[in-house]
């Protein structure tokens, strides 16, 4: 519990794509990323997403250190979102239920409990968005409980370019980091991939991260 007031003063003060708009039913989303740091840690990732149901999205994330070309600590995630009713109101809701777990050397159940906000935005007569993404991974052992919040702010240029700028937040009761990351994403036309070349910053740490989405 103590981490919840962390939490709502997180949401109160503010997804990455995804988030609050679910997928249509019978699409879904498909994204993987490497990040390659400084120090030689390289860390990965896959994201899935598919519309069930009008209004339920189901997922799946995967997130595992890959240094040196082997399988290291990391963490698994199935979940659910819902919507939640805005009216006529130029934001969505909607909240997020999942359960996972770490591996490596230390596994541990993992509950995921979370809530998102996004609305369309103009500026510079261009199209965007702006996404908040915040969870609680809830250890289901004598684990930490881990508070995380995904803000992005995005931008489309024109058919072919978008620009992002993201900022997540990682706290448990030991810490607090910060990760900023402004990519491009380039996509040919609307039938293919799009591709994301980015940089991030950690306290002081630079890495460069590579992502594809897709689309079906």
């Amino acid at each position: 519990m103590r981490t919840l007031p962390f939490l709502v003063a997180l949401v109160l003060a503010g997804p990455a794509t995804g988030g609050a708009w679910l997928r249509e039913k019978g699409t879904g989303f498909l994204s993987y990323s490497g990040v390659y740091n400084e120090d030689g840690r390289l860390d990965g990732a896959v994201y899935l997403e598919y519309g069930f149901r009008p209004k339920l999205t189901l997922g799946a994330k995967v997130d595992i250190d890959m240094t040196d070309g082997r399988t290291g600590d990391g963490t698994v995630f199935v979940f659910g979102r819902k919507p939640l009713r805005t009216g006529e109101r130029r934001y969505k809701l909607a909240y997020e239920v999942g359960i996972g777990s770490t591996f490596g050397d230390d596994a541990e159940m993992l509950l995921r409990t979370g809530l998102s906000y996004g609305r369309g935005i103009t500026l510079w007569d261009k199209n965007g968005w702006l996404a908040i993404d915040s969870a609680v991974e809830w250890a289901m052992q004598d684990g930490t409980d881990t508070t995380k919040l995904d803000a992005t702010f995005g931008l489309t240029l024109n058919d072919r370019f978008k620009v992002m700028m993201q900022a997540f937040v990682s706290h448990t009761d030991t810490s607090t980091t910060t990760t900023l990351a402004p990519s491009v994403i380039w996509q040919r036309n609307k039938e293919t991939p799009s591709y994301q070349l980015g940089v991030e910053a950690k306290e002081g740490t630079y890495a460069i991260k590579l992502g594809v989405w897709r689309s079906f």
